[in-house]
C-alpha cells in the first residue's frame, strides 16, 4: 500500500494556531519589559535630576536600556552568533541596515546611541518608545536637519562616553544587497576625533532555514512597506532567527588625520570594507 504524503489540513491548521499563540505570548512578555524599562528610566531621571542630561543618559543606556534589548532579542529567538560583547568603546559604529532588528542589535550588543530616521519617530507608540531609549532621528530629506543631528552626537559622544552608530545607506535594505553609502554623518570623525568602527549583521537563518526572497521579509522591514507592528507580530512568530555579526577593522582618527582622509574617503573605505566581507561571505 502506497502511503500518502500529503499533510492533513488540520495539521496546518494547528501550526499556524501553534504560531499565533507564540506570537502573543511573546508580544505579551516584550509589552511587559517595554513598560518595565520605561518606568525605569523614568524613575531614573527623577533620581538623577540634579546631575547633567548627559550623565542620565550614559547610565540610562548602560544599565536600563542595553540590558533591555537584550532580553527583548532573546524573548524574540534571536540568536547571535558573537556571543561576547562587542569591544567597541567611545566611537562611531557604521553598519549596513535591514531593518528595526539591526539597531537593537547594535543596542544590545554596547552601550549605544542610535540614529534613525524621521519617520521611525512619527510612528504611533512605537516613535515614542524608540525616543525614549535613547534613539536620536534625522529627517534625510531636509538638509538644514542633518548638522543638527551631528551636533546632538558629537555631544553623546564627547559628553557620555557611549557610541555612536548610523547606517551609511539612509534606508532599509532587502537583506540581501548593500546600498549605496551616503557620507553626510561620517563628518563626526572630524568633530568628535573619534575612530569609525565598520560592522556586518547578517541574518543567517530564519527558523533554521537559509534565507531566501520567501522567508526574508518576515525579518526585514522596510517602513514604505507596511505597519512595524503587525510586522513584529509576523516576526515574533518565528522560532528562532541567527543573526552573524562582525566588527571589521577600525578606521582610527590617526589614520584620518595623518592619511587626510576627507569624509568621503572615509566613507568609501566603511562601504568597501562592509561591501567586500559581504561578497566573500556569498562566495563561501
Amino acid at each position: 500500500m502506497i502511503k500518502s504524503t500529503i499533510k492533513p489540513i488540520w495539521l496546518d491548521i494547528i501550526g499556524i494556531w501553534v504560531d499565533v499563540l507564540r506570537a502573543s505570548l511573546k508580544s505579551f512578555i516584550v509589552l511587559i519589559f517595554l513598560t518595565a524599562g520605561v518606568l525605569l528610566s523614568f524613575i531614573l531621571r527623577i533620581v538623577t535630576i540634579i546631575t547633567t542630561k548627559w550623565f542620565y543618559i550614559k547610565i540610562n543606556t548602560q544599565y536600563i536600556i542595553r540590558p533591555l534589548f537584550q532580553c527583548l532579542l532573546f524573548i524574540a529567538g534571536v540568536k547571535l552568533k558573537r556571543p561576547k560583547d562587542v569591544d567597541v568603546s567611545n566611537a562611531i559604529i557604521v553598519s549596513n541596515h535591514w531593518g528595526y532588528l539591526d539597531s537593537f542589535i547594535l543596542m544590545a550588543l554596547s552601550p549605544c546611541i542610535v540614529i534613525s530616521n524621521v519617520d521611525v519617530r512619527q510612528m504611533p507608540f512605537i516613535g515614542s518608545i524608540m525616543m525614549l531609549m535613547g534613539f536620536v532621528f534625522v529627517d534625510r530629506q531636509k538638509n538644514r536637519s542633518i548638522p543638527i543631528v551631528l551636533e546632538k552626537a558629537s555631544n553623546l559622544l564627547n559628553k557620555t562616553s557611549l557610541n555612536v552608530a548610523f547606517f551609511p545607506e539612509g534606508a532599509t535594505g532587502d537583506g540581501f544587497e548593500l546600498k549605496k553609502f551616503n557620507s553626510s554623518f561620517f563628518e563626526l570623525a572630524f568633530t568628535t576625533k573619534k575612530n569609525v568602527v565598520p560592522v556586518v549583521i547578517q541574518i543567517e537563518k530564519i527558523n533554521k532555514e537559509t534565507p531566501n526572497q520567501e522567508n526574508i521579509n518576515q525579518v526585514v522591514f522596510h517602513n514604505f512597506r507596511g505597519n512595524i507592528i503587525i510586522h513584529l507580530l509576523r516576526l515574533l512568530q518565528l522560532k528562532s532567527i541567527e543573526i552573524g555579526f562582525t566588527v571589521l577593522p577600525q578606521i582610527s582618527y590617526y589614520e584620518i588625520k595623518t592619511k587626510y582622509l576627507s569624509r568621503r574617503k572615509i566613507c568609501e573605505v566603511a562601504e568597501n570594507e562592509i561591501s567586500e566581507f559581504l561578497d566573500k561571505d556569498k562566495r563561501c
